[in-house]
């Protein structure tokens, strides 16, 4: 029977470069080597590690290498492929973050369904409680230049998080509002982010729309309880932390109908389709003329955040974890 522990931690540091093509064409060096005997080797990322005895599990977190190849770089779409394709030949289990991933491992990876099991994601739903420090939250608009009322998207910049669409919804809701808030965009520059950048030079939105680049996170959760909505019209999620959060801190979401997205949001937020800037504008509409709404639907998507929590999260991995033993 599986019994939690805790008696040691071991951190090794130890080359990407180096151990995915050994794990994954060699099967060597066994993570014996490092830990000791262990019953079960879990890897997480995708990396299936190799063991002499112990059964191994592999966390999959998304497929949009497979599911939207476009939005990865060809270095990215080889590394993910090759640890992949070696997890759906030598795992004994696989952990999904969401029923949407689950189904992708199956279809896309030809993985018995038994093999996949769902454990989803969490939120701190203390990290988002309390009175709002408007002192603090003062302090860090005037130093991103937030003058009123602003949208926020949380994320790194890059293709799947659709932010051209986005940029060209938002663009319309302006001509159309006059009161239209900043819209802030929160998260580091990544690959393949130029088209970003184009619309916003062609759109003309000049400091409509402020670029905070990446933020600690005591910034995130501030700037995230303090926004008027958050617009999150990503391609693709394997879960959509953001989206969670986002609801945890009684923020009105809007967000995609598409992959694990309607799963976390369920009916408390506005879901659209992320691949038409007529519907990612129609959302932002909705938003403006109707907050009255989105207000009313605050509480209990607080109350769904409160669903995935960590505590759950850690519960249902150690049940699987009893599965295997």
């Amino acid at each position: 029977e599986f019994r939690p522990r805790c008696e040691r931690t071991r951190i090794i540091h130890w080359p990407t470069r180096l151990k995915v093509p050994m794990w994954t064409s060699l099967e060597w060096p066994p993570i014996e080597w490092f830990t000791g005997a262990v019953d079960i080797a879990h890897g997480y990322f995708h990396l299936l590690p190799p063991s002499r005895k112990a059964r191994r599990i592999v966390t999959v977190y998304d497929l949009t290498n497979l599911r939207q190849p476009d939005t990865h770089t060809e270095a990215s779409k080889r590394l993910h492929g090759r640890m992949l394709r070696h997890a759906a030949c030598r795992a004994d289990a696989f952990i999904a973050i969401s029923a949407s991933s689950k189904a992708d491992v199956v279809e896309l990876l030809d993985v018995a369904p038994e093999r996949v099991h769902i454990v989803y994601g969490g939120v701190c739903m203390e990290e988002f409680g309390g009175e709002l420090d408007e002192e603090a939250l003062a302090g860090l608009r005037q130093r991103l230049g937030i003058r009123g009322d602003y949208f926020i998207h949380l994320g790194t910049v890059e293709p799947r998080k659709n932010l051209p669409r986005l940029l060209n919804a938002y663009a319309r809701a302006r001509e159309r509002f006059a009161d239209c808030p900043q819209l802030v965009l929160a998260g580091a520059r990544g690959w393949k982010s130029e088209p970003v950048f184009e619309a916003l030079e062609s759109l003309k939105l000049g400091d409509a729309v402020i670029l905070s680049d990446y933020l600690p996170r005591p910034d995130a959760v501030l700037l995230l309880r303090g926004a008027r909505a958050c617009l999150y019209p990503s391609l693709y999620e394997g879960f959509g932390l953001p989206v969670l959060e986002a609801m945890a801190a009684r923020t009105p979401v809007l967000t995609s109908n598409v992959s694990s997205l309607p799963e976390v949001i369920g009916d408390t937020g506005i879901q659209v389709d992320p691949t038409t800037v007529d519907a990612i504008e129609a959302g932002i509409a909705e938003l403006l003329e109707s907050p009255d709404a989105a207000a009313r639907r605050l509480d209990a998507a607080y109350a769904r955040a409160g669903r995935f929590t960590w505590a759950k999260s850690a519960a249902d991995l150690a049940e699987v974890y009893r599965g295997l033993c």
